[in-house]
């Protein structure tokens, strides 16, 4: 019995390896456009979820930090990349493009970050994935070279209540 179950072991985390390894390959990609080149992810996946990241960079002496100790920013860019990579996986089985919608997703980046940004979503691009970036903010993303859509004011949020009311 013991055998066998050191073999179930063994055979499930040959599968889950097969499972992260194409991902974590991906995400590793976009994280050198973040952090420069040589910055790495570890994922561990058990029990079908992740439990645990970690994101090592090569320029900052091969130190290791935990999802939990990075800035709300750090974040916010590891979680796009996971995103992205995911998407390219699942697009796959979808004609080799999915889109991906970012609605004010990097508003904890700062001014020197946004190039990294810029360079990431690029890639995602070139990869074949089709990106939205929504943001209150188009400035910011002006160099993608991508072609901007600035919707409408909207008539009812600057008016005062009492004409708000006329118009029904």
């Amino acid at each position: 019995m013991t055998l066998l179950a050191t073999l179930f072991g063994e055979k499930k985390q040959e599968v889950e390896s097969q499972f992260v390894a194409p991902l974590t390959n991906r995400v590793s990609g976009y994280l050198e456009r973040l952090y420069g080149e040589g910055t790495t992810v570890g994922v561990e996946y058990e029990g079908g979820r992740f439990s645990r990241l970690s994101l090592t960079r090569r320029g900052v002496g091969n130190a290791t930090f935990e999802f939990s100790q990075l800035s709300s920013g750090a974040k916010e860019q590891v979680a796009a990349a996971f995103r992205l990579a995911m998407a390219e996986v699942l697009a796959e089985d979808h004609d080799g493009c999915l889109p991906v919608v970012f609605d004010d997703a990097f508003v904890n980046s700062d001014a020197d970050r946004q190039a990294a940004l810029q360079r990431l979503l690029d890639l995602a691009a070139v990869r074949g994935l089709q990106v939205i970036v929504l943001s209150c903010r188009p400035e910011t993303y002006a160099m993608l070279g991508a072609k901007a859509v600035t919707l409408p004011d909207n008539p009812f949020a600057a008016g005062e209540p009492d004409q708000l009311d006329e118009r029904g």
